[in-house]
């Protein structure tokens, strides 16, 4: 028990991110490995036309990852709950009264003398 006094929800929440963090950080290291050191490699003895095409794949990879990135964030924190929030309870009618008649009812009209 780490967090023995913390609502289980945070728990899930924390276990969660660090489970992110971890994924996150191997694509990171896959896609440095694989793609950008030897892309940084290569681009010495490239010529311009290369190096228009390496750093347009490189652009194109970034973007991938931030919206991997960004997807994970909000799959993470639960952002979803802000935007669709869950569904509220059954919303009861109000019972309106009619004043008039309940004003008569209450009131206590003089006596007639005759």
């Amino acid at each position: 028990m780490l967090l023995p006094r913390f609502h289980p929800r945070l728990r899930q929440s924390l276990w969660a991110m660090v489970v992110f963090l971890a994924g996150f950080s191997a694509l990171i290291s896959v896609v440095s490995h694989y793609f950008l050191i030897p892309a940084l490699l290569a681009s010495h003895d490239a010529t311009p036309a290369e190096k228009r095409l390496l750093s347009g794949s490189a652009a194109l990879l970034m973007a991938v990852v931030l919206f991997i990135l960004c997807v994970g964030i909000m799959l993470v924190f639960r952002v979803r709950r802000f935007f669709f929030p869950s569904a509220s309870p059954a919303r009861t009618k109000t019972q309106y009264i009619d004043a008039w008649a309940e004003a008569g009812k209450r009131a206590h009209p003089p006596a007639i003398d005759e």
